[in-house]
């Protein structure tokens, strides 16, 4: 039997993932896929080249707070004044993404920020090198489709899939542009269907659908609360194909409040233990001698459907 995790996308809330991997090892928990898109392409990546969660925590723990900031030209401050810093260009992404640039423009921020990042924690080798197989998802905004890259520079990958619009220019890779993953697939669950995986476990850190107080006064934002709507329920349908789904308390928080780093792993910590037991009952059920049976003749009928399909068309 193939297991599988698939870590959404989903800015700071992505940081909840480092949570549930330590979950997932101290119980002997082991995966032979790895799934990813955007910051979760990020937290992915640098597990599937054998880090452990603890290392990664540690390694973004030291960039978001000791680095990122002081290459957006902030002034460098201790203590509260550095979360009041923090605060400070959080504000001004969200009025970006809300109102846009006065300037102009593609992007609030250059890519040397992001890429500084990727270069410094992520090594260069090609994705299809890394310890476990890992597909990374990314949006092909030439033609609106879904990319898996599972071949290719992993460092560019990753930094084309954590791209978010507006924020960050888009990556071109082989002449095609792309950007953030998560708007074609949030929770690449159906990419580890795809890679072979029987089990998967999805670690699900998307924005919550609200509830309206009141009707938005503004045109532009009731279309943006429809296309919201819209993209939510078609996640909605595609995390189904999970066969567990572990979902941190984390929702309502920005995707820009990286400075919330140790609440989003404690409670990516948290939902993996309320969702253990579940786990592992159904890992057994999959390696029972009946379930494997089913799995190997449904492998067996797939590929012959396969091949009827290829002799037809």
């Amino acid at each position: 039997m193939k297991t599988a995790i698939a870590l959404g996308g989903g800015g700071a809330r992505a940081l909840a993932h480092i949570g549930v991997l330590k979950v997932m090892e101290s119980n002997n928990i082991k995966f032979d896929y790895i799934t990813g898109t955007s910051m979760g392409s990020v937290i992915g990546a640098l597990y599937a080249m054998g880090e452990t969660p603890e290392k990664i925590e540690k390694t973004l723990k030291q960039y978001f707070s000791e680095i990122l900031f002081s290459k957006m030209n902030l002034q460098k401050m201790q203590d509260e004044n550095q979360v009041t810093s923090a605060r400070s260009l959080i504000r001004k992404a969200r009025e970006f993404v809300k109102y846009g640039s006065q300037e102009g423009g593609n992007a609030f921020l250059s890519h040397s920020i992001l890429e500084d990042l990727v270069n410094t924690i992520i090594p260069d080798v090609d994705i299809s090198e890394t310890i476990i197989p890992f597909a990374c998802v990314a949006t092909d905004i030439t033609n609106g489709k879904e990319k898996i890259f599972t071949k290719g520079p992993l460092r560019k990958i990753v930094l084309a899939s954590s791209s978010i619009p507006g924020v960050f220019p888009p990556v071109q890779i082989d002449d095609v542009w792309y950007t953030d993953g998560a708007h074609v697939n949030v929770t690449p669950v159906t990419v580890a269907k795809m890679f072979g995986a029987d089990f998967v476990l999805a670690s699900d850190v998307k924005s919550k659908l609200k509830k309206l107080e009141s009707l938005p006064t503004k045109s532009k934002d009731i279309m943006n609360r429809c296309n919201f709507i819209a993209s939510h329920l078609f996640y909605e349908i595609l995390i189904k194909q999970a066969d567990v789904i572990i979902e941190p308390n984390i929702k309502n928080i920005s995707w820009s409040e990286f400075n919330k780093f140790n609440l989003m792993v404690n409670e990516g910590k948290k939902a993996a233990e309320l969702k253990i037991k579940e786990i592992k009952n159904k890992l057994k059920q999959y390696n029972a001698p009946t379930a494997k049976c089913k799995r190997f003749i449904k492998k067996v009928f797939n590929r012959k459907n396969n091949n009827l399909k290829a002799a037809l068309y």
